[in-house]
């Protein structure tokens, strides 16, 4: 618990600065913490008896982060969805340089989903924080997400009876996942004067946090039980590795995006 509370305390400051600042200070922040996470991602599927193409899946996730970020000062943002369609090109040729005699779509397969499921989803936050001056939609989701995991996390250790999926996570349960839910709504609500958002959009945008935040952290869970570890990997005392930590942003952000673009700035 010390190392864990010690981690919030150094990271937390750094995370709401970079965040409220924008520009090269939050830039770089989201291509290390997505470059990490992405290598987290291969490290576990290597365990798994894969070979992702390290180079090529490290590249396109710098190019996803810096295009996203140079898009918006540009408003080139419909190029942005050109990239995917070259990340996906340039993991097939690099297939024929993979050195394995089989299962080598395979590995193709899997440095793909690494791009999208990090670089690409993780891109969104970018997209978010360029929509106000300093970061409120950004904010909104990250403490929103930040209580709801607390939340779930919490009554699941003191409550938590009724397993969620047991055969994906044998510790999250039912109790842990609807106060997660419930919190999410109630924080949505305190954050909405923060991001600006009507009271509506906030109680809906709330809920869809709670449901997707979650299920985007099975989603991780998954991919380790799959890999037979624990956590993504070491780097964070207490917390496991970078992309545990991030987990419920993965769907969340895209989600997000495109509820404040489609909805509430219309």
């Amino acid at each position: 618990m010390l190392k864990r509370s010690l981690t919030i305390l150094a990271s937390v400051p750094v995370i709401i600065a970079c965040v409220y600042y924008g520009g090269i200070p939050f830039l770089i922040l989201a291509l290390a913490l997505a470059l990490i996470a992405v290598n987290e991602f291969y490290n576990m599927m290597m365990k798994k008896g894969f070979f992702p193409a390290y180079v090529i899946g490290n590249i396109i996730t710098i190019i996803f982060i810096f295009s996203a970020y140079y898009a918006l000062k540009k408003n080139w943002e419909p190029a942005h969805s050109a990239i995917l369609t070259l990340a996906a090109s340039g993991a097939m040729m690099a297939g024929v340089f993979l050195k394995r005699e089989k299962d080598t779509i395979v590995d193709i397969a899997v440095t793909v989903l690494g791009m999208i499921y990090v670089g690409w989803f993780f891109s969104y936050l970018i997209f978010i924080r360029s929509l106000t001056e300093h970061g409120g939609y950004l904010f909104f989701l990250i403490f929103t997400v930040w209580a709801m995991d607390i939340a779930a996390y919490l009554a699941g250790r003191l409550f938590g009876k009724t397993l969620l999926v047991p055969s994906i996570s044998p510790k999250k349960t039912w109790e842990g996942a609807l106060a997660g839910f419930l919190v999410a709504i109630l924080a949505s609500f305190i954050l909405n004067e923060l991001a600006g958002l009507q009271i509506w959009q906030g109680l809906v945008m709330g809920a869809l946090i709670g449901i997707f935040g979650q299920y985007s952290d099975l989603i991780e869970s998954l991919i380790k039980r799959e890999a037979g570890v624990k956590d993504s990997s070491d780097l964070l005392p207490g917390h496991g590795g970078v992309l545990d930590r991030i987990d419920s942003f993965i769907l969340t952000a895209p989600l997000m995006y495109y509820f404040v673009v489609w909805f509430v700035l219309r």
